[in-house]
C-alpha cells in the first residue's frame, strides 16, 4: 500500500506509530517523500532522535505543543515542559490550553 501511496505525489506520508519498529523501517525504506512521524505518549527526545537517525522527516508534538505555548523556547534551553491535561485541550470548561504557564511566567515567580 505504500508504494501505491508514493506514486500519487503526495506531499508527506503522515504515521501514527504503534509500537512496530519493524514496520516503520519498512515504511521508512518504501516511502520517497517527507514522513511524518507520530509516536504518541513518547517523550521528546525519543521524537527528536526519529530526526537524528532519519527514521523521521517531521515529528507531531501535538499534545506538547498544545500545553507548552513556548515549545520551542523551551526545547532550545533544556526547559521542563509542562504536563498536558486533555481536559483543557479542546475547550468545555473555564481553563483552555492557553493557560498553561510560559517560561517568562514562571521567571517572574
Amino acid at each position: 500500500m505504500v508504494r501505491e501511496l508514493s506514486r500519487l505525489g503526495l506531499a508527506y506520508l503522515h504515521v501514527a506509530h504503534m509500537g512496530d519498529e519493524v514496520l516503520l523501517r519498512k515504511i521508512r525504506g518504501i516511502w520517497p517523500g517527507v514522513l511524518v512521524l507520530n509516536r504518541g505518549g513518547a517523550d521528546l527526545r525519543t521524537r527528536i532522535a526519529d530526526i537524528d537517525n532519519s527514521t523521521a522527516d517531521v515529528i507531531a508534538v501535538a499534545s506538547m505543543s498544545l500545553a507548552n505555548p513556548d515549545l520551542v523556547e523551551r526545547i532550545k534551553t533544556n526547559a521542563p515542559l509542562n504536563a498536558p491535561d486533555p481536559s483543557t485541550f479542546y475547550g468545555g470548561g473555564t481553563r483552555g490550553y492557553t493557560d498553561y504557564p510560559t517560561l517568562a511566567m514562571t521567571a517572574h515567580q
